[in-house]
């Protein structure tokens, strides 16, 4: 139903070891694994680190960018982000910058069954930590370097244009129903944030991007590629695909006031048809089966 992806820079494990052997020559590369890849990214565990290797040209730079800030992150937000603590240069062979991570353990969500008592308790934790991430002053993050995205005003109603899209895609799957009813409530396109809206943002805080425990607890917010100043309902629309709606009241009150909840929503289902489609054409099962949750979670009003 896609077109076929593959990556501008092929990151494979002899170029992996060629690099780490050469810039980060006290670790041991013995049991060199390959995690797997993302849009962005090939990702290696060597021992006790993660290694990130952008994949894509216009990712080559982006952990330089934001390495500053995601190190001050990681040392200010209530539960664990990756630490930087190695970084990369470019050579001839490879012109992007990596980075290494100290390794996080958990599961994704999709690999878990979860029940709502499970959902239930990411609450709190959402709710705080992403509190504590909105909070931090901009004046801070543009410290740290960061700045706000501009150039993504508009994006709301490219986000609509591609829903069709994947509706269309998914209109001769078990899931078509669903798709044509995210698409009817997204018609409704939200307005854009305002310079007075935008916050310090993971800016792509999806189901993916989370770690939960042996015991589905809240364990760590993974991949911040996209951390800039922008609209908070990038981050919220967790608020939507995972906590079940009877909890939402709960999140608001920890959290604090948000008034625009309807472009948190409105993204969520941009991003679950997104990953829906992409998920039925991969036959990932278990990434369908939490996605497809996702959407009709942020379908339901109460």
């Amino acid at each position: 139903m896609t077109k076929p992806w593959k990556p501008a820079i092929q990151v494979n494990q002899t170029l992996v070891r060629e690099i780490l052997t050469e810039q980060v020559p006290n670790i041991a590369l013995n049991e060199l694994l390959y995690i797997g890849s993302g849009w962005d990214h090939s990702i290696w565990r060597a021992d006790h680190l993660v290694f990130r290797f952008p994949h894509c040209t216009e990712s080559l730079h982006t952990a330089q960018n934001i390495y500053e800030a995601q190190t001050q992150l990681a040392r200010r937000l209530p539960i664990p982000i990756p630490t930087p603590v190695v970084r990369g240069t470019p050579t001839d062979r490879y012109l992007g910058h990596f980075v290494g991570y100290r390794w996080l353990n958990g599961h994704l969500p999709a690999s878990l069954p979860l029940s709502v008592d499970d959902r239930t308790r990411l609450t709190e934790p959402l709710a705080r930590t992403l509190h504590s991430l909105h909070q931090i002053p901009r004046a801070k993050a543009e410290e740290w370097g960061l700045r706000v995205s501009s150039d993504r005003h508009g994006e709301l109603e490219e986000r609509f244009h591609y829903a069709c899209k994947r509706a269309e895609q998914l209109k001769d799957t078990s899931y078509a129903a669903l798709a044509n009813r995210a698409v009817a409530v997204m018609r409704d396109i939200p307005k854009e944030v305002t310079p007075s809206g935008v916050r310090l943002v993971h800016g792509d805080l999806h189901a993916g991007q989370i770690l939960l425990d042996d015991d589905h607890r809240l364990a760590a917010i993974l991949d911040w590629d996209e951390l800039s100043i922008w609209d908070p309902a990038y981050d919220l629309m967790l608020v939507y695909s995972m906590i079940p709606p009877q909890s939402r009241a709960q999140f608001w009150e920890l959290y604090g006031a948000f008034p625009h909840p309807e472009r948190a929503r409105f993204i969520a289902l941009s991003y679950g048809l997104a990953i829906l489609a992409q998920a039925v054409d991969t036959s990932q099962t278990a990434l369908i089966n939490e996605t497809a949750f996702g959407l009709s979670n942020a379908l339901r009003t109460q």
